[in-house]
């Protein structure tokens, strides 16, 4: 099921081509990788916002050959398209030219400049802001010319046939003629090629004459089944449009769900802000698609919206709710939880806009949608950790806490418990802060630096960060974690995993240490009781952030280096790519890598080859 439509702030990003380049030389790589799950490599969004319906999409199916129907299209008359049996569909402004396509075929369209130099689509309201990672660059008109945004989106591709092939079929190929003496571009004669990356193609141009397209559908021994496609020509902006980066990031799971954040919508923390609020009040602008990585069949559609909507695994309710949210952190952002998923597997989580987020679909600028990146979802192997967010007091835990079924069976009920018991915990310590004389001349406050409301903020983070720790797998290799609960028995027998006598957590040495055989919380061993798992340790600024921020009549201390701290805090890693300590509100994982298999030398050495006989045959990248 879809997720609600959302809105799009106006746009449009042209690459230059010389700084586009490399990246077409990288995504010719990835087409003789088509199994490699491969993003676009430029940022390209719309010149203009979001516009009403003003043509209607070319939805013919015509199998292999164009010349077997007489075709009747909105917005062209018959001088445009020519006689009957000399059929070039005619596409209109911002109105995408749908059809299936054989294998080994090809289909020709045109733009004609009628169009070209026609009316823009009125603009439509957008969003409060631009949001993080958009590119809004402009690139003006040649004189006598119009920049011409040409997209093309695979909707549908051939099946395997073997059900172990794992690889996608190979890409459609887009070929563009600025001549009229070329109305049929091929591999051989053409002006430009666009190269379909995960089903999502682009090119640019400036032009001031009919544009002709040709659309080369290849053949795939071992694949059955025809191409769908949405190739789009717009003198406003891109119809669709694919981002190089992700838009997303898991926070963390248990066993069959997740916790995903968008990038911030503003970088406003301010709660009466306007744009705060139009962001918080309006409906979510983000959808999400999930697949699990053992079924290959989004790979070669992954950057295409609407080939998503046709073959992700995941989207939308029930397995999908989606909010905004500024907890935490007290940026707006969009949430996602994420549920049914299967115990210790991997996903692909892909962010993607409908539309332009205020309409979709023909006529409208930016209605082919939006994709970003693919980031990584991996789920839990044990269930003694259970993900717990949005608890009343406790706000900066997002995270999977230690965990038992058999005494909480459901996780509503466990963050209950967890949320309460620091709260009792809290009362006790805002009782302590009462005596320390708050309301008073600075000259007079413990601190020119710090007050008593940094102090309690300080405190109810390190509270609910120590009295609710990170849950990691038992398993987890990682060396940051640290072992707790070790004496415990494992709430599931099934749970004796292969090796786990020869991990040095269990030896006897480390069975005798306080810090191994047992949770850092005693209520956790004594109610819950998970058994053995890992705990992701505090990061030790939120102690050190305790110690500056509080009076020292309240006698805080942290451990010292060497003696404690490394059993009971973490440190964060130097260059933040890995999360070596538990902090609030950030995410544990990016983007997903490439699944390439192929040597990347011998694929450079194919692009190469590729692009030499490309343009020795008069066509560019």
């Amino acid at each position: 099921m879809r997720l609600p439509r959302s809105a799009y702030l106006p746009q449009r990003t042209v690459p230059s081509p010389l700084a586009s380049f490399p990246l077409l030389l990288a995504s010719t790589a990835a087409l003789f990788t088509q199994h490699a799950f491969a993003a676009h490599e430029d940022s390209i969004t719309h010149k203009d916002d979001n516009h009403p319906r003003s043509h209607s999409a070319f939805e013919v199916d015509v199998g292999h050959n164009l010349e077997r129907y007489e075709p009747e299209f909105a917005g062209a008359d018959r001088s445009i398209i020519g006689r009957a049996g000399e059929v070039i569909p005619a596409l209109g402004n911002n109105a995408p030219g749908i059809l299936n396509i054989g294998q080994s075929a090809s289909q020709y369209w045109t733009f004609p400049s009628t169009t070209l130099f026609g009316p823009n689509s009125p603009q439509t309201p957008g969003l409060p802001s631009y949001f993080e990672g958009q590119n809004v660059s402009v690139t003006p008109d040649a004189p006598g010319e119009i920049e011409l945004y040409i997209s093309l989106t695979t909707c549908e591709q051939p099946l395997a046939t073997d059900p172990n092939q794992t690889a996608a079929p190979d890409q459609l190929m887009l070929y563009v003629s600025t001549s009229s003496n070329n109305q049929q571009p091929d591999q051989k004669n053409c002006d430009h090629v666009v190269l379909i990356v995960g089903g999502f193609g682009w090119l640019n141009i400036s032009v001031k004459n009919d544009v002709y397209f040709g659309v080369y559908a290849p053949a795939n021994e071992g694949y059955d089944g025809v191409y769908n496609y949405q190739l789009t020509a717009s003198i406003d902006g891109f119809y669709a449009s694919s981002y190089s980066d992700p838009n997303v990031k898991l926070v963390d799971s248990d066993t069959n769900s997740a916790l995903l954040y968008t990038n911030n919508t503003t970088s406003t923390t301010n709660s009466s802000n306007s744009t705060f609020q139009q962001w918080m009040n309006r409906p979510p602008v983000f959808s999400l698609f999930v697949q699990n990585q053992d079924n290959p069949s989004i790979l070669g559609v992954q950057n295409s919206v609407c080939g998503l909507q046709n073959l992700a695994q995941i989207q939308g309710l029930p397995d999908v709710e989606t909010v905004m949210t500024a907890a935490g952190d007290s940026l707006p952002k969009q949430q996602f939880y994420v549920k049914n998923l299967n115990w210790s597997s991997t996903y692909y989580a892909v962010a993607a806009m409908i539309g332009n987020s205020t309409d979709q679909g023909s006529g409208v600028v930016g209605g082919g949608g939006t994709v970003w990146k693919p980031s990584n979802i991996t789920t839990k192997s044990y269930d003694n950790c259970a993900l717990l967010f949005n608890l009343p007091f406790c706000t900066s835990v997002a995270y999977a806490a230690p965990a038992n079924p058999n005494t909480f069976n459901s996780t509503e009920l466990l963050a209950h418990h967890y949320d309460q018991y620091a709260l009792g915990i809290y009362q006790n310590f805002t009782n302590s802060l009462q005596q320390i004389p708050c309301n008073t001349t600075s000259s007079a406050q413990y601190s020119l630096a710090r007050n008593c409301s940094d102090c309690d903020a300080a405190y109810r983070q390190w509270l609910c960060a120590v009295t609710i720790p990170r849950c990691e797998d038992i398993s987890n290799p990682a060396p940051y974690m640290q072992p707790r609960a070790v004496n415990h028995s494992f709430i599931n027998s099934s749970y004796a995993i292969a090796g786990i006598n020869g991990d040095l957590a269990f030896s006897p040495h480390n069975r005798s240490r306080i810090s191994f055989n047992s949770s850092r919380n005693p209520m956790i061993d004594a109610v819950i009781r998970p058994g053995p798992y890992k705990e992701l340790l505090p990061c030790k600024d939120i102690c050190y952030n305790l110690i500056r921020s509080c009076p020292a009549a309240l006698q805080f201390a942290c451990p010292l280096e060497g003696h404690g701290l490394n059993y009971s805090y973490g440190s964060p890693h130097p260059g933040g790519e890995v999360r070596w300590c538990n902090s609030p509100w950030t995410g544990i994982s990016g983007a997903a890598g490439l699944r390439v298999t192929k040597v990347v030398t011998f694929c450079a050495a194919l692009a190469a080859a590729f692009l030499a006989t490309t343009l020795s045959n008069g066509c560019r990248i």
